[in-house]
């Protein structure tokens, strides 16, 4: 009866010669596809990292919210009732579910990101699950031991075919590691305790001699074992990762065979203890496999403490399906106990794959001499599994797991055709279950919240400041600022209109004119007579004065104009003188909300009236800097006053932008065309002797020319001596009138002093406000994990 997949029973028949479903076009249709697949999965994984990213955050705002409520709740204020409504019994739960979920995420990335479709391959010993992975991968007794009667596989082991690459990378057990997994789990179950907690201490460990139980004598024969084999693999607890060829493999994931426990008895080697993981790459034998990887479980339901459990552990999302191998034998022709506790454990590793039978698929290994004993079993399958009808609860695919020709056709080759169509579904199934599972913790954390935040009103209720006090000191605070900041706003109104105007831009101009003149003065920078020899050769070149005089014109003006450019400095150090003065006045009422910079501000004061002081001197702006963060970063912000000081910083005086308009004008005469100041025609000003005479006066010209240009630069510049103050005064004002008397002032006043009271008045309000302090930082770290909690989810 055909599946949804179209796939049914198989027998060697169904997939013989003529079919064509697990091979040639159809099987590299099947590796396309599943090329397709790995690629539609890396194009989810952004958003699944950034769902992982955003619960490890949550996670890091609950350590902090534990931590802030913690400090709340030990302040002298907090009186026992307060101290039990601030006590969050499940948030400890909370967090556990938050890590966890943002683990669940991070392990999907890494399902996302694996650049193989794993298939793992499991049964209980004896059931030829080694001989079908050696099928499989093409490997042999040394890399994939088999057995008759007792388990072999040891170590759980990954296989990924490599066409070049022929090595086992082991990743090795520290000390510790190989004490918590291998040793605990068999004093667990033995109830021997405590555990030895060093690998020394286990070596001496006296154990009892017999047991009456017959599942405990077995655990405590294999815990002598690894005791008296001690000596051959703890030099390889090294931990880290153990290269070795394939051929010298088998010791460091296999038993012991019957033979070598007989012929060395107690003193045969266990390397295998030493192993958590084995990790082989080869070629495998079969085409279109290359983004394949096979994981080798060890036998299910073996007798050793919690062994089969503990190799499926972290399976979750590492394998894609798993093959459950199956033997009909005198003594396995039907589905016992271990069987369904085995597939009962796989459950663990399916996770949130809705259906069983699409992860896990049943192979019965049917021995071609005994065909009896395969109808037995088919028969069981069929009836106890199955519930009747072929394949409806588990696919089962029966072939001879010793020949890789029929492993190929009859299992590899439909499992991959199942699972390129299917894994898209239970990727979705995946992702949709880790989603939904984060969903309910999400809803938890803001119903948590929820509770807090009633218990946060009783506290600001009982143990906050009176909100008219509060108001009270916002309003002198206000009001102080005001008055400091209107007074400094007198003063560079008397600067920028009346007779203060002070020296220093005059100064600062008649530097830049000498420098002018000095530059004319040496040849216009290239020495006179070289500026001469290089007039007179292009004039001779050219045969006219023209070539030499206009590109020369247009030079000298353009420099003229950038060494004027030299009050820059005198503005930088006026505006910077601004931000000083202003910075003293608003830390003058702050108290020690700047009593770090005190220092600093001493300065600014002691030489805001000297204004050719350089930048470094003054702190005015990183104070003012510093004041814009405080009212942008406080516990409730202040964004319009924190605007304001922006805009105050924000503002440059310049050389071009002020006194451009008064400079361009002086410099028009300084061109080879001029306007007649009769006729209003143009004019050519230069026609000299193509001569040494001639170059000369040609120099005369242009220093003349120069120099009245400078001159009239440095009288039109002269008259605008106010006008750098009264922008300043007029940029201060603006400050002023803008942080008191905005629309949004007062509230945000009364804002910033509930966040920053404690720092204004630390006499007043030291106690109260510590208490303030840290009730705030409990909102702040609420509001965070609310905005986590409301961020767009996919």
């Amino acid at each position: 009866m055909p599946t949804r997949w179209g796939v049914t029973h198989l027998t060697r028949m169904q997939w013989g010669e003529g079919c064509h479903c697990a091979t040639g076009g159809h099987m590299s249709e099947i590796s396309t596809a599943i090329d397709a697949l790995l690629q539609a999965r890396l194009r989810q994984l952004p958003e699944v990292e950034r769902e992982s990213a955003r619960w490890h955050t949550l996670g890091e705002r609950l350590a902090e919210l534990a931590d802030a409520l913690a400090d709340l709740r030990a302040h002298t204020t907090m009186d026992a009732e307060l101290v039990a409504a601030l006590t969050l019994p499940q948030l400890t739960e909370t967090q556990l579910s938050v890590a966890q979920a943002a683990d669940s995420f991070r392990v999907i990335a890494s399902r996302f990101t694996r650049a193989t479709v794993n298939i793992g391959v499991s049964g209980a010993a004896r059931m030829g699950k080694s001989t079908l992975l050696q099928s499989i991968s093409g490997l042999d007794d040394n890399q994939i031991p088999t057995g008759h009667g007792i388990p072999v596989t040891a170590v759980r082991s990954r296989i990924f075919h490599s066409p070049a690459v022929r090595r086992a990378e082991l990743e090795m057990h520290s000390p510790e590691s190989f004490l918590a997994t291998v040793i605990s789990p068999l004093h667990a179950a033995l109830d021997l305790s405590p555990v030895p907690r060093t690998v020394a201490e286990f070596g001496r460990w006296v154990y009892p001699e017999v047991l009456p139980d017959t599942r405990d004598r077995v655990l405590l024969t294999r815990l002598r074992e690894l005791q008296s084999a001690l000596t051959s693999y703890e030099p390889l607890l090294t931990g880290g990762v153990r290269t070795v060829p394939l051929e010298e493999v088998r010791p460091f994931v296999a038993y012991p065979t019957h033979e070598e426990i007989t012929k060395a008895g107690e003193r045969v080697g266990r390397a295998y203890a030493a192993v958590r993981e084995a990790r082989i790459e080869c070629a495998f034998p079969h085409e279109h496999v290359a983004r394949i990887g096979i994981v080798d479980l060890p036998g299910l339901g073996e007798v050793v403490a919690d062994a089969d459990r503990r190799h499926v552990a972290g399976l979750r999302n590492e394998v894609d399906a798993v093959l459950v191998v199956k033997r009909s034998s005198d003594t396995s022709s039907y589905f016992d106990e271990t069987d369904t506790a085995g597939l009962g454990l796989l459950e663990e590793v399916r996770g949130f794959v809705r259906s069983t039978g699409e992860f896990t698929y049943l192979v019965h290994n049917a021995d071609p001499d005994k065909p009896h004993l395969a109808e037995n079993l088919r028969g069981d399958l069929l009836r106890n599994v199955n519930g009747g009808e072929p394949d409806r609860f588990f696919t089962v695919f029966e072939t001879d797991v010793r020949d890789p020709e029929r492993v190929g056709r009859e299992v590899l080759g439909p499992l991959l055709k199942r699972m390129a169509e299917g894994l898209p579904v239970m990727d979705a199934e995946v992702l949709a279950g880790i989603r939904t599972q984060a969903s309910s913790v999400r809803d938890r954390v803001r119903l948590q919240l929820t509770d807090l935040r009633l218990a946060l009103d009783q506290v600001a209720q009982r143990a906050g400041v009176p909100e008219e006090v509060n108001d009270a000191k916002a309003a002198q605070l206000r009001s102080a600022v005001a008055r400091r900041l209107r007074g400094l706003v007198a003063e560079l109104a008397a600067e920028a209109h009346g007779s203060m105007v002070g020296p220093g831009f005059g100064e600062a101009l008649e530097k830049a004119y000498e420098g002018v003149l000095e530059w004319i003065q040496d040849g216009f920078g290239k020495g006179t007579d070289a500026w001469r020899e290089e007039a007179l050769t292009c004039m001779i070149t050219e045969g006219h004065s023209a070539a030499f005089a206009g590109p020369e014109f247009s030079r000298v003006r353009v420099e003229i104009s950038r060494r004027f450019a030299a009050l820059d400095d005198f503005f930088t150090a006026r505006l910077n003188a601004a931000w000083n003065r202003t910075a003293a006045m608003l830390a003058a009422e702050c108290g020690a909300l700047f009593q770090r910079n005190d220092s600093r501000q001493a300065d600014s004061v002691s030489s805001s009236d000297d204004a050719t002081a350089t930048p470094s001197a003054h702190p005015g702006r990183d104070v003012l800097a510093e004041l814009a963060e405080l009212f942008a970063r406080s516990s409730q912000p202040c964004p319009g006053l924190a605007s304001a000081v922006d805009s105050l910083l924000d503002v440059r005086l310049e050389y071009r932008t002020l006194l451009y308009p008064r400079v361009r004008p002086e410099l028009a005469p300084l061109n080879l065309q001029v306007t007649h100041p009769n006729t209003g025609e143009q004019m050519q000003q230069v026609a000299v002797p193509l001569t040494a005479e001639g170059a000369e006066h040609l120099h005369e010209l242009f220093n003349s020319l120069a120099e009245q240009a400078a001159f009239r630069i440095k009288q039109s510049l002269s008259q605008e001596a106010a006008v750098p103050a009264a922008v300043i005064h007029a940029l201060v004002e603006q400050f002023e009138d803008t942080l008191i008397r905005s629309g949004t002032s007062v509230m945000e006043f009364r804002r910033f002093v509930r966040s920053y009271r404690n720092d204004l008045w630390p006499a007043e309000f030291k106690g109260i406000d510590e208490a303030n302090s840290r009730f705030a930082r409990v909102l702040r770290v609420v509001q965070d994990i609310s905005d986590v909690l409301d961020e767009e989810q996919p």
